[in-house]
């Protein structure tokens, strides 16, 4: 023979091969742990950013329930000021109804920023 034959070891090739398979996964399995940990980010910043905006309407719900209650307290008083036969306390009632509603009616837009 004249040509020199070369013999390949048919086990070391098997497991070049493998392990050259299981690079190509690792990297791709990194990269895939990369692209989640990026998503989760963004669903984090999504939903901190929804939570605030939920505790914002929270808040001027809260507000808006407190101002409810005070105008019909409002006007529970001025209906009970209304029935009374004594015109004095009737005035004086009136009065602390007025500065009531103005206190009333500035108070939410001050704590609103509105």
């Amino acid at each position: 023979m004249s040509g020199s034959a070369q013999v390949i070891d048919l086990k070391r090739y098997r497991l070049a091969k493998l392990i050259s398979d299981a690079g190509r996964q690792q990297g791709e399995l990194a990269r895939m742990m990369r692209d989640s940990a990026h998503e989760r980010t963004q669903l984090a910043e999504a939903l901190n950013g929804a939570q605030k905006h939920l505790a914002r309407i929270a808040d001027s719900y809260k507000v808006l329930l407190v101002r409810l209650k005070r105008e019909k307290d409002f006007r529970d008083a001025c209906q009970e000021a209304a029935e009374l036969e004594d015109l004095d306390e009737m005035i004086r009632r009136r009065d602390a109804l007025v500065r009531e509603l103005e206190s009333i009616r500035r108070t939410p837009r001050e704590s609103t920023g509105t």
